[in-house]
């Protein structure tokens, strides 16, 4: 069963019909500047979307990196029920972080909805909301709300400053740090999946594996795992990197990240398995450590900076402590059964 067959239909779509939501105010959150200028064009089918799904509504504009993050804690200050992401990963990132100050939720109530208008939209997978515009604020409108996990992160600024963040799909360090600083200075033109894909080839090229240091906290004992490392992934959500599957079997609402640890093989070897990071098998690259944690710390023993990836941005290096917090940020996504109803322990986990 999909998210069509609770889709609003050609009658519910009747000026007449009194399908807006009445008793909610939604704030869309826009980045004109997502989708390669694309989102910014698309404003007046913004308006007539929302004045068929809503009856209070607003629309604030992005003016610049860290923007939205601001607008976000302003419309829950202002009282809005919920702060919708239009736009791509990068604006949902900075969009949730206005939900909070730090670690601390500014708001028990407000909702984060997403409206994917973006080259990347890994988020609206993990989220499983729909992809077009009519669709999506339908969902925003009278889809299912639950409390949901994010993450926290401190890490080291590469002006040398402490920086911290919170995300809600997928983190990580190592080599997709730099692919997520090469797709980013990429034109993103030829969509996420391609510019992604690009990146992560030119990554695997070039890319010196570090040495580093990750130990963690989990429900099933705490560990630690020293290599030279290709890749780590904190996932969240499920899905990053245009497309890569690295989240699958855990869950956003369990308290813990699903951790997956990649060492280097060679080039050669890294290239050969490098499919598996989109059909969900990543977790089998042969030495790879896949591990259930709610808090890890990740320390690089070499002098070269070891990039992060914070859903699909580029903000820092290690060393990094990633937190969860459970279920701190009530979401409004495209589920038709509540994940809450899903166990703990997922099949992947070895017993």
């Amino acid at each position: 069963m999909s998210w069509r067959n609770k889709l609003p239909s050609a009658y519910d779509r009747r000026p007449d019909a009194r399908s807006r939501n009445e008793t909610e105010r939604i704030c869309c959150v826009l980045n004109p500047h997502a989708a390669a200028g694309r989102a910014g064009q698309r404003v007046r089918e913004l308006e007539r979307a929302l004045e068929r799904t809503f009856v209070d509504w607003a629309i604030w504009k992005t003016e610049g990196p860290g923007h939205a993050t601001e607008l976000a804690a302003r419309a829950l200050a202002e009282g809005f029920h919920i702060v919708a992401s239009v736009g791509g990963d990068g604006t949902a990132n900075e969009v949730v972080n206005g939900f909070f100050d730090g670690a601390r939720p500014r708001s028990r109530t407000g909702i984060f909805a997403l409206i994917p208008w973006g080259t990347g939209s890994d988020l609206q997978k993990s989220l499983k909301s729909p992809g077009t515009l009519g669709d999506a604020l339908w969902v925003a409108s009278t889809g299912m709300t639950l409390p949901t996990d994010v993450g926290h992160v401190r890490f080291e600024a590469l002006d040398g400053s402490k920086g911290e963040r919170v995300f809600i799909n997928v983190a990580g360090f190592g080599a997709n740090g730099d692919v997520v600083h090469r797709a980013n200075s990429a034109s993103k033109r030829v969509g996420g999946r391609l510019t992604f894909l690009q990146a992560t080839m030119g990554t695997l090229v070039n890319y010196e594996a570090p040495r580093v240091r990750v130990t963690w906290r989990s429900p099933d004992g705490d560990g630690g795992w020293e290599g030279d490392l290709l890749s780590a992934f904190v996932a969240n959500g499920r899905y990053c990197g245009g497309g890569m599957d690295v989240g699958g079997g855990g869950s956003m609402h369990d308290g813990c990240f699903d951790l997956t640890i990649l060492p280097t093989k060679g080039r050669a070897r890294n290239f050969a398995e490098s499919w598996r990071l989109y059909d969900g098998s990543v977790w089998k690259v042969g030495g790879a450590r896949r591990v259930y944690a709610s808090q890890l710390t990740a320390t690089s023993l070499v002098d070269e900076p070891v990039l992060l990836d914070i859903d699909g941005e580029q903000p820092g290096a290690l060393e990094a402590t990633f937190t969860a917090l459970p279920r701190q940020l009530q979401v409004r996504g495209g589920w038709l059964r509540s994940p809450l109803l899903t166990p703990k322990h997922e099949t992947w986990r070895p017993s």
